[in-house]
């Protein structure tokens, strides 16, 4: 290093020494010079000497929190720097959102096109099932009617000589009463038109009534009664032999039982009081109510008469 660089750091330094002594002793320098007149006591001097000293102490404390404050500035800079950061990324993360859920409301409108066409497929699948199901239902109620009439023609096969013989006693009738009997034989020229006509459950009844009817008006003899007795018992086999179990039974009265108005009717030429004398025409029930449809058809007779 050169002299003359040396000399002007000695002088700096020199300076800087002086600067500081005189800082330090300002307060003492002041008082000597101020003392030249005696104005200031020592009291006073070391009231200004603790004065400058805590002054210098407070400017030294205010300058500790200017500087705390400095650094606390800096520290929320840094945290609003960090803040500003975050919300960029936060901004960043809702605008991503933003994007999702709006492809999200994208997909659940695809979504609601999509139920509401399966829905409609569905609508249509259900009809066509319930198209299926009544094309099932009119198939089986189809093989039940020719499991019916396979069983009326088992029994036609089976027992072909029994309705060959109702078939001739109904052709011996005589032509009026078969003429009358056309509603419910119709013209049964044949076996099998008459067996046919037999099996109709809606038939019965009015055959019934007719034999019923016949008895009560004395108009046919002995033997037609017979016949017709017998044909409606007939009658009364095949309809409950054509369905899976038998629809009605016959009311069991025998002669001598005491009249049942519940259970009989009398013939018009019974008497008014006494007991069964004969069973002119069995009634008949429901197989499974007991409900009566029929009631037998009896003859009354006094035990005086």
């Amino acid at each position: 290093m050169s002299d003359k660089k040396i000399k002007k750091k000695l002088v700096d330094f020199i300076e800087k020494c002086i600067e500081k002594y005189i800082d330090e002793h300002l307060v003492d320098l002041k008082r000597k010079i101020l003392n030249l007149d005696g104005f200031k006591s020592d009291e006073e001097y070391r009231n200004l000497q603790s004065q400058y000293s805590q002054i210098r102490d407070e400017k030294g404390n205010l300058q500790r929190y200017i500087d705390d404050l400095h650094e606390e500035k800096n520290e929320l800079e840094q945290k609003q720097k960090s803040l500003e950061e975050n919300l960029e990324t936060v901004n960043e993360e809702r605008y991503k959102l933003e994007q999702k859920n709006d492809d999200l409301i994208i997909d659940n409108t695809k979504l609601r096109e999509e139920k509401r066409q399966i829905e409609k497929k569905l609508n249509e699948c259900e009809k066509n099932l319930n198209k299926a199901n009544g094309i099932i239902d009119g198939m089986q109620q189809e093989i039940e009617e020719a499991q019916k009439q396979k069983s009326r023609l088992e029994y036609f096969s089976n027992g072909y000589g029994e309705i060959d013989s109702m078939f001739k006693t109904y052709q011996q009738l005589n032509e009026d009463i078969r003429d009358e009997l056309q509603g419910i034989f119709g013209n049964a020229d044949t076996p099998v038109m008459f067996f046919c006509n037999a099996l109709q459950e809606n038939h019965l009844d009015n055959f019934w009534d007719y034999i019923s009817n016949k008895i009560n008006s004395g108009k046919i003899d002995r033997n037609i009664e017979k016949s017709l007795c017998k044909l409606f018992d007939f009658c009364f086999d095949m309809v409950n032999n054509s369905q899976q179990k038998p629809l009605y039974k016959r009311l069991q009265v025998q002669k001598g039982f005491d009249f049942d108005n519940t259970y009989m009717i009398k013939t018009a030429d019974s008497s008014q009081l006494g007991n069964v004398k004969e069973v002119k025409l069995a009634g008949y029930v429901y197989a499974l109510s007991n409900k009566v449809v029929k009631r037998s058809l009896v003859r009354v007779e006094s035990e005086d008469y």
